[in-house]
């Protein structure tokens, strides 16, 4: 095919094949931010779906929590200076320490709008790790001494029931024996 003017018939093809592409190309737009939208860009049409809203909680179970809430803190009393640990919450909690120091210590517990609740201290480290437990019927204060070893303390409260009140609240204070 060479032979017989291949060249010159490929050469006379060449323009209008460039001709061809550069009017295909024409139409096309090249942006150097690629990704940014401008100014005037229109909302993207695969916009993230709304948020579902926020739950909220009922007033009058507001209420009633922060009424048991303020009557365990009346039973434990005022938080004394050698506190170590404490929380105030649901009846249904755990708090660990990482670092308790050997000794004795008071434990006061309160719970209030359930029953009863059971605390356990316990000290996942040590042989027979489960140092305290300790019923606790609610609407009044309790306190109990605990000998600790040193290491980790876990302290969790539980309700005693399949189905506590709601607006039920229960904490704890654990301290220093003022013998110690």
């Amino acid at each position: 095919m060479v032979a017989t003017g291949g060249k010159q018939k490929a050469r006379a093809w060449a323009p209008l094949f460039a001709l061809v592409l550069a009017a295909g190309l024409a139409g096309c737009e090249v942006a150097d931010d690629v990704g940014v939208p401008g100014p005037d860009a229109a909302p993207s049409a695969r916009s993230a779906a709304p948020r579902p809203p926020v739950p909220t909680q009922d007033a009058e179970l507001a209420a009633q929590t922060a009424k048991s809430m303020t009557e365990v803190q009346r039973l434990l009393g005022a938080p004394p200076k050698s506190e170590l640990m404490s929380a105030l919450g649901g009846t249904g909690f755990r708090q660990t320490r990482p670092s308790m120091a050997k000794g004795a210590y008071l434990l006061k517990v309160a719970c209030v709008g359930t029953p009863s609740v059971l605390l356990t201290v316990s000290q996942p480290d040590r042989r027979n790790g489960t140092r305290l437990e300790l019923p606790v019927t609610c609407g009044r204060g309790v306190q109990a001494a605990v000998k600790l070893e040193s290491g980790p303390t876990t302290v969790q409260l539980s309700p005693n029931t399949t189905d506590p009140d709601p607006g039920a609240a229960a904490g704890y204070r654990l301290e220093r024996s003022p013998s110690a």
